[in-house]
């Protein structure tokens, strides 16, 4: 069943209506609904949604009011008081705290309290004097409130606007105080960015709010509201194309929805000029709200179509590129812009919303050329491959009764179709149907592979680049093997391009810890080859999906990247061949770290089973290595679980199996496979075997990672000390302290331990151990935390003396609970 879905406004609908068509944002909706339901002290949670126009602020803060008036328990505290969208009446103070009175008379529902308050804002709107309407107004609601014993939720949209309307310097200071001060009211406001007076701390509504930013709708929910609003389902593989389509922006993606499903090539032309047509106030609006150099650089970007740097948009626009570049930035923080990848000093920009790219272009030129690219632009993010092909079929059809003026646009419409990546397997399918009248299409589409050699050498040129591990070199490389080839679809460059650059410079990218980089550049990929069965491209679809959910995982998006893993391990799982098989197996891997952090391990523990299961007999190095891996997180998993010895078992497995390993990744899984056995033996009282794990650890060959060195000393002076021969542990701890300022970061755990060891050294010995180490500086809270606790007063700044004071406490409280 569709929902009723209005173009602008969902402030038209009934609250049934706007229920039943609220199918997104649902984490934002209950997050905001669990904080109203949290007021209920003198303070209150002030929210602010921000996102950009067409991101679903109206409809979240309106399903807000709804459930407010139909919940029980909300409806008894809470009464809402819903503004317009654009508050245009008001430009002071006392017109807002008007405005609320006007706006709860409209909205108060019984026949007493209606009439009332009518006759209090006609009396109000009288007075001249600001302060003084608003003192009387606000005095108005809050009578109100006390009458109904509720507090009165202000539902305030575009407030970055509004507060630029209100001229007034101390308008803000005034609007704060009240909303701090005055239990009564609470306020939900929505704005299109962030803005000074949130964001800066001398401004006055800084940290007022609790901020929601509204995202791009991902995969799942642009499908669900696909669904919802035209009653539709898309196939999976095209939703990713209408997310990039729509910037993930829910009411492009509802306007869209009404794009007919006809194949006809006369009908699509006139239902894209019909949408575009329908839509172009809403199209024009959000080009008129930017600023004009913004606006300049905006259409810029959106004429080049492809994913530019600052400098070919200056020139284009007509602009210096620094001044280009800070328009660039506003527009990047307006949403309106994204970076698509790139370096940190040569980002690429694209249009976040790629409907306006297809806007503009039928807006700007004149003749049928353009319309019919921005046709085929729009399908490829419309339909599936089938259905494209099927398309394609229908216009060759069509050419045998057209006349030569028709037969023209036809053709070119043809041949701007088989030239999509995604239709690059069926390419010789589709031209071998193309009828004569057409000409000789191969020879527009086709190329001469030896001018491909300039993007072959400058993939070259970045492999060599990586090799010798220069690995920023190497990225600028393959950007600019993207610039200059990326767009060319035809010939060898699809494939040189999609290889080397969209598969693993996304890679490299992730190396670099640049994850959202690599996210821009990977996803692009995904999307641009994944409906290609061409076996190279499989393989970077395969190899590109696997960054990414390694990507998602730096950025500690976590479900995002079990899901991302799951979807190639669901795609590709079956496939025999070598370099699917290593990604697949990589993917796994990914899912049992992610579901790790997640702490869902009896998940881990199957998915690590099925490694092992699924490539038993499989000799590849680079899956024995992610066995290996799998293993040694299922002994980890045991061991979390309290089934200590099943771990054991598991480690001595690893220690059997890849004890001679050659590759660095097996040979640190035996590591850790080593100091695996050492907790175990260690937790179960048997300190000779802990110590020899971990001897035995120290003489694999091969470099180990300062973390393994760390966890091997401190496991080694834990045995120790449990046997009582504490001296024998200092070397241990005297190696930790030199390891110290190697670890990337220092985490609680590496704290704990040190806690650890001073309880079992003693404050006096383990201070000195740490002055006349490498650590000294680094630790300096801790040393002054022990000169406190041996009676002793350190010289140190203030801020060291308030954490060392932290620091003596915990310490104190761990030493008790071990005594």
């Amino acid at each position: 069943m569709t929902v009723t879905a209005r173009k602008y406004n969902p402030g038209f609908l009934t609250d049934d209506e706007l229920a039943a068509s609220f199918c997104v944002r649902t984490d934002e909706f209950e997050s905001m609904i669990e904080a109203l339901r949290e007021c209920t002290g003198s303070a209150n949670t002030h929210q602010i949604v921000i996102g950009p126009r067409g991101s679903g602020k109206t409809s979240l803060l309106l399903r807000v009011a709804v459930e407010i008036r139909r919940d029980e328990s909300l409806s008894g505290r809470f009464f809402p008081i819903v503004f317009a969208e654009e508050s245009y009446e008001v430009s002071t103070v006392g017109e807002f705290w008007l405005e609320c009175l006007s706006r709860l008379a409209g909205q108060a529902p019984s026949a007493e309290d209606g009439p009332e308050l009518h006759r209090t804002y006609e009396d109000l709107n009288q007075i001249r004097d600001d302060r003084t309407l608003g003192d009387r107004c606000l005095g108005a609601l809050q009578d109100f409130a006390d009458r109904k014993g509720k507090r009165l939720v202000l539902f305030v949209e575009n407030l970055n606007m509004l507060l630029e309307d209100i001229g007034e310097d101390d308008a803000a200071w005034r609007l704060r105080q009240t909303f701090q001060t005055e239990p009564r009211i609470l306020l939900l406001a929505s704005a299109t960015s962030r803005f000074e007076e949130i964001d800066n701390p001398d401004k006055a509504f800084f940290e007022l709010f609790r901020v929601l930013p509204l995202r791009p709708l991902d995969k799942d929910d642009c499908a669900t509201l696909w669904q919802a609003v035209s009653g539709r389902c898309r196939a999976p593989e095209t939703i990713q194309a209408l997310r990039i389509l729509t910037g993930g922006s829910p009411r492009l993606l509802a306007i869209v929805a009404r794009f007919g499903a006809d194949l006809s090539f006369r009908e699509l032309m006139a239902d894209l000029l019909d949408l575009v047509d329908d839509h172009t106030e809403y199209f024009k609006s959000h080009l008129d709200s930017l600023p004009a150099q913004e606006r300049k650089v905006y259409l810029a970007l959106a004429h080049l179509w492809k994913p530019a740097t600052a400098r070919e948009i200056a020139r284009r626009a007509r602009l210096d590129t620094n001044q280009c570049s800070a328009h660039l930035k506003r527009l990047t923080e307006r949403g309106v812009v994204e970076v698509a990848g790139g370096t940190v000093r040569r980002k690429l920009y694209y249009v976040a919303e790629r409907l306006y790219n297809i806007y503009y272009l039928l807006r700007r030129a004149r003749g049928q050329a353009p319309l019919i690219e921005a046709l085929i632009r729009f399908m490829e993010g419309w339909y599936s491959v089938d259905e494209l092909k099927q398309f394609g079929t229908t216009i060759a059809s069509e050419a045998a009764d057209l006349d030569d003026r028709t037969l023209g646009l036809h053709r070119m419409a043809f041949q701007h179709l088989v030239r999509l990546p995604v239709l690059e397997a069926h390419r010789q399918e589709l031209l071998s149907i193309a009828p004569a009248k057409f000409g000789d299409l191969a020879g527009d589409i086709v190329i001469d592979p030896a001018s491909s050699s300039g993007a072959e050498n400058l993939i070259r040129k970045a492999w060599a680049l990586a090799a010798q591990g220069q690995l920023e070199h190497a990225v600028n490389a393959w950007y600019e093997a993207m610039e200059r080839f990326g767009t060319d679809n035809s010939g060898l460059f699809p494939l040189v391009v999609a290889t080397a650059l969209l598969g693993k410079a996304g890679g490299t990218l992730a190396l670099l810890h640049r994850p959202e980089e690599a996210l821009a550049i990977l996803e692009g990929a995904i999307h641009r080859y994944e409906e290609s069965d061409a076996r190279p491209y499989v393989h970077v679809v395969a190899l590109a999906m696997g960054w990414k959910s390694i990507a998602l995982f730096q950025l500690k998006r976590l479900e995002e990247a079990l899901t991302a893993s799951s979807r190639l391990v669901d795609r590709f799982g079956q496939c025999e061949a070598p370099e699917i098989a290593i990604q697949v197996a990589r993917a796994l891997e990914s899912k049992i770290l992610a579901l790790l952090r997640l702490h869902r391990l009896e998940e881990a523990l199957d998915v690590s089973n099925d490694v092992v299961r699924r490539f038993e007999g499989n000799d590849t190095p680079e899956i024995l290595d992610v066995v290996a891996g799998a293993l040694v997180d299922k002994g980890l998993v045991l061991f979390m679980l309290y089934r200590r010895e099943e771990a054991l078992e598991v480690w001595s497995e690893v220690e059997r199996r890849f004890g001679t390993g050659e590759t660095p990744r097996m040979q640190d899984s035996v590591r850790g496979a080593l100091l695996g056995k050492a907790a175990v033996e260690l937790v179960k009282g048997r300190t000779a075997p802990a110590i020899a794990a971990v001897d035995g650890m120290f003489q694999k060959r091969g470099a180990r990672s300062p973390e393994i060195d760390w966890a091997a000393h401190m496991l080694r002076a834990a045995a120790r000390q449990a046997e009582g021969d504490v001296s024998a542990s200092v070397g241990d701890v005297e190696a930790m302290l030199a390891i110290l300022p190697r670890l990337d970061a220092l985490p609680r755990e590496v704290l704990d331990d040190l806690s650890r060891i001073i309880v079992a050294l003693g404050a006096e010995k383990v201070r000195d151990l740490i002055k006349v180490s490498p650590s000294a500086d680094l630790l300096l809270p801790l040393t002054t935390a022990l000169e406190q606790s041996l009676g002793e007063t350190p010289r140190v700044a203030k801020e060291v003396e308030e954490v060392a004071e932290d620091i003596r406490r915990e310490l104190e409280e761990l030493r008790k609970s071990m005594t």
